[in-house]
C-alpha cells in the first residue's frame, strides 16, 4: 500500500516524527500523522464504514453484496480521486448538513459491535479463513479476488497517482 501513518505515541518525539516521515516520502509514500488513539485515524474511519455496513446488513436494508457493489461501484470509486472532506466541499456544506441531519437519525450508533456480528463469531463464521462468513467462500475465488486487488493497486500506481 502507498499509505504509511505514523502514530505518534505519548513518548515520540516531533524529531523521530518528522525524520521518519521524510525518510517514507523519499521512498514514494504517503504519510498520515495521526496522535496516538485506538485504531488511528485510517483505521477508526474504516472501522466506522465496516460498522455501519454491518447494520445495513442486520436490519435488512441491503445484502452484502449489495453494500459491496455500492461501495466499489459508488462511492469508493472516488475515493482514489479525492477524498472525504473534498468530496463534500465539492457538493457544498450545506448539502451535507441536510443529508447528515436526515440519514444520521437511522445510522447505527452503537457503542460495541453489532450483535449479529457477534453472533457470527460465535457461531465460528469467520470470513474467509473458516470458509463463510458474511459470503461462502466455497463458492468465491479469494486467488482471483486478491489478484484483481493487487492489479488494480498496481495500476493505479504506475497512473502515477499523486496525493
Amino acid at each position: 500500500m502507498r499509505l504509511v501513518e505514523l502514530v505518534r505515541g505519548d513518548k515520540t518525539s516531533d524529531e523521530a516524527v518528522e525524520r521518519t516521515k521524510t525518510l517514507l516520502e523519499a521512498c514514494g509514500k504517503a504519510v498520515v500523522v495521526a496522535e496516538g488513539s485506538p485504531g488511528s485515524a485510517r483505521q477508526s474511519a474504516a472501522a466506522r464504514d465496516g460498522a455501519e455496513a454491518i447494520h445495513i446488513v442486520a436490519e435488512g436494508i441491503a445484502d452484502a453484496e449489495d453494500v459491496d457493489l455500492a461501495a466499489k461501484a459508488g462511492f469508493g470509486l472516488r475515493l482514489p480521486v479525492y477524498g472525504i472532506f473534498e468530496h463534500q466541499d465539492a457538493v457544498g456544506l450545506d448539502l451535507v448538513l441536510a443529508i447528515q441531519d436526515y440519514v444520521n437519525q437511522d445510522l447505527a450508533r452503537e457503542p460495541n459491535a453489532h450483535e449479529s456480528l457477534k453472533q457470527m463469531v460465535e457461531r465460528g463464521e469467520l470470513g474467509r479463513k473458516s470458509g463463510k462468513g458474511y459470503y461462502d467462500w466455497s463458492e468465491k475465488d479469494w486467488d482471483e479476488l486478491r489478484e484483481r486487488r493487487d492489479r488494480f493497486i498496481l495500476e493505479f500506481l504506475k497512473a502515477g497517482w499523486k496525493q
